[in-house]
């Protein structure tokens, strides 16, 4: 996008000048005067066409240096959004694990139980529920 308003800046600079240069001579050349009269226009059209061509030049680095600290701005602005973005995300995350971590522990945990409730039983009560003797 900067590129591009550089571009059409410098565009519109050459043809500022261009066109200027060729209406002030096309004007000179068709005014009916002598040499030294239209040398010294000549001169003068050429010192106007300077004078503009600088301050052109001037508007177009002015209007670059706003739109590059308007760039800056901007993504930094962009930059900080993301970075707490990233980071709510993370935490997120970091919580969904923590969430899972514990229930896969006290799955685990209440697998242990069971599996010492299952040792400790007499083999008289596996008969009762059912179940082989366990050796």
């Amino acid at each position: 996008m900067m590129s591009e308003q550089n571009g059409r800046g410098k565009d519109f600079l050459i043809g500022a000048v261009v066109g200027g240069v060729l209406g002030a001579v096309t004007a000179l050349l068709f005014a009916p005067k002598s040499g030294k009269e239209l040398r010294a226009d000549l001169s003068d059209q050429a010192h106007k066409v300077s004078e503009k061509t600088q301050e052109l030049a001037g508007t177009v680095g002015v209007k670059t240096k706003e739109l590059a600290d308007t760039v800056g701005v901007k993504t930094q602005e962009i930059a900080k959004q993301v970075t707490e973005q990233t980071g709510e995300w993370v935490q997120k995350a970091k919580e969904v694990v923590e969430s899972v971590s514990d229930e896969v522990k006290a799955w685990k945990d209440a697998r242990k139980e069971v599996a010492v409730a299952e040792e400790e039983m007499m083999p008289a009560d596996a008969e009762v529920l059912g179940r082989s003797t366990i050796k």
